[in-house]
């Protein structure tokens, strides 16, 4: 009898819990709420609340130079939610930009990108003892090319800054090439040389950008100062940008800058301003899934024949996700109000403008955010 007694207790008190726990146990159509739910938030969502003008600002850098206020830089960000910032020239005590990037990280609600051209060689922002200027010309073997890269990102990262624009992927093997000095000697070692430069800077956090896509001529003519144009067919891209297709495919990089040159057999628009090099052959037959930033729309491969607000919303249209307005900040602010105004009259897509926010977002999620060291 008492063993039947202490049985049927048991049971009781078995099936107490299990309703207990099925009352309190979320049901098939409650929602989730534990911590990894927030990963998986689908981005259209998680966004949803973000201000069109704020999308918008993400898409654009500005340059900033020494000799300009601190102050104006860091109201450009807060006022106009941008990007980030590319330096483009150094205070004589280059541990100073330390102070500019807390000040400017500090008005930012996202991690800010805080880009340099530190190739080595000829484009060295910051020299001197303290940094490495070896160039991609010196440049002879992957171990090299990683340990100069591990060396470089170290140096950057100390300063605060993030991400650099190099490597150089094209080729130049005439003197008077325009990036004679600024490549890798052999082409044919390009693509895995560039890969391993990339992998030394991601060690201290810092993103290299390949550049400049899909290539300029082997001539002297600088898309600083004029349009350089590429003569071949269709037929002949794949050969003329063999390196880009081949780090793309083996070693993906993050981050990408286009480059200014007109394709006139190709393309009426500069590659920068065209949908087929950076959506149709970029994104679509390269299958290159990182950003695409553009090179300094202050160029005059640009602005000769389109000003630089209008080209700031075509190369959106084309499918760039940051757009770089270094030789002029202040000249963001036009762009941006351009581009506000094509997204409402629909001459830019709003999906156009979500799917680069989306990516720029996805990337500052990977940014690294200690904070600087003093000194």
């Amino acid at each position: 009898m008492q063993k039947y007694l202490f049985s049927v207790l048991f049971l009781l008190f078995t099936m107490g819990g299990f309703l207990l726990y099925s009352h309190l146990s979320v049901q098939p159509d409650e929602p989730v709420t534990s911590d990894s739910s927030f990963e998986a938030t689908d981005p259209v969502d998680q966004y949803a609340t973000v201000s069109l003008s704020e999308k918008v600002g993400q898409l654009f850098i500005v340059g900033h130079w020494a000799k300009t206020p601190v102050a104006s830089t860091t109201a450009l960000i807060k006022d106009h939610h941008l990007g980030g910032v590319v330096i483009m020239s150094v205070p004589e005590d280059p541990t100073e930009i330390k102070e500019w990037v807390r000040a400017w990280q500090a008005v930012s609600p996202t991690p800010l990108i805080i880009a340099i051209d530190q190739e080595g060689g000829p484009v060295s922002r910051l020299r001197g003892p303290a940094f490495t200027t070896t160039s991609q010309r010196e440049i002879t073997d992957v171990a090299m090319a990683y340990h100069v890269g591990k060396a470089r990102g170290a140096e950057l990262a100390k300063l605060g800054i993030n991400m650099n624009f190099a490597p150089v992927l094209e080729s130049a093997t005439h003197p008077t090439s325009f990036l004679y000095e600024r490549v890798f000697v052999d082409k044919e070692q390009s693509a895995i040389l560039a890969a391993a430069l990339l992998e030394g800077m991601a060690t201290a956090g810092v993103t290299g950008v390949i550049k400049h896509f899909p290539g300029h001529p082997d001539t002297a003519e600088d898309s600083h100062t004029e349009l350089p144009q590429v003569p071949i067919t269709q037929a002949e891209l794949d050969v003329f940008t063999a390196p880009f297709a081949e780090i793309i495919k083996n070693n993906p990089p993050v981050a990408l800058m286009t480059a200014h040159v007109l394709f006139p057999k190709i393309d009426p628009q500069p590659a920068t301003l065209s949908p087929f090099f950076l959506t149709s052959y970029l994104r679509d037959e390269l299958g290159y899934s990182g950003l695409i930033i553009t090179d300094d729309m202050i160029m005059r491969a640009v602005i000769t024949s389109t000003a630089s607000d209008a080209a700031a919303v075509q190369a959106v249209t084309a499918g760039a996700d940051i757009v770089l307005f270094a030789a002029e900040p202040e000249l963001v602010l036009p762009a941006i109000t351009q581009t506000l105004e094509a997204v409402g009259t629909g001459t830019l897509p709003l999906t156009r403008i979500d799917d680069s926010y989306q990516r720029v977002r996805a990337f500052k999620n990977t940014l690294r955010t200690s904070p600087i060291a003093s000194g």
